[in-house]
């Protein structure tokens, strides 16, 4: 079992390494299972992160794209990083506004808030997942305090370019995914 900051590190400097045409390849692979793997016809509201390109994440604009296309009454929710580490929930439409905050964040701009329980299925970004469906985040568990705040049947899909390590030491704050996608395959957990 190896512990956070270790695991953190390694699959950071992993995900850096990778080139643009991995990078682009892995994202299409885990989009297209994501989009198949989805019951999207039972999912009212959907949050999804929008991705730092930058840092080499999951983009998951494809997947909003595929959901602007096929499935118009399908809502989408965005993130927006608040003070005191923790994030507002907002719709993300056609003609929202977007601005890149401190960290390279596109975060959208305005008061169409969503709460937390009107969201179906998370869509969660991560650097690394164990064979439980814990991940690993950048260490500052936004998203560990969003998804506590989550309703019980809300469904965690989590988007990483790696299969999963072992075993992660979690913490009694970490909440776990009901499934993660990778490009080579789905993972899932109870």
């Amino acid at each position: 079992m190896m512990d956070k900051n270790t695991l953190r590190r390694s699959y950071l400097a992993s995900r850096k390494s990778l080139t643009t045409l991995e990078i682009q390849s892995k994202s299409n692979l885990i989009n297209q299972r994501l989009i198949n793997f989805v019951p999207w016809h039972d999912v009212g509201l959907v949050h999804l992160y929008l991705p730092v390109l930058d840092n080499n994440e999951v983009d998951t604009l494809p997947t909003i794209e595929h959901i602007r296309k096929n499935n118009r009454k399908l809502k989408i929710a965005v993130p927006r990083v608040e003070s005191a580490h923790t994030l507002s929930h907002h719709l993300l439409t056609a003609s929202t506004k977007l601005e890149t905050n401190l960290w390279g964040i596109p975060e959208p701009v305005g008061n169409s808030t969503i709460e937390v329980d009107q969201i179906d299925l998370v869509i969660a970004p991560m650097i690394i997942f164990d064979r439980t469906g814990h991940r690993i985040g950048y260490g500052k568990g936004y998203y560990d305090r969003f998804l506590a705040r989550c309703r019980p049947d809300t469904v965690k899909i989590g988007l990483c370019y790696f299969d999963p390590v072992e075993k992660i030491a979690d913490e009694p704050t970490d909440i776990s995914m009901n499934a993660v996608i990778t490009p080579e395959g789905v993972w899932e957990f109870n």
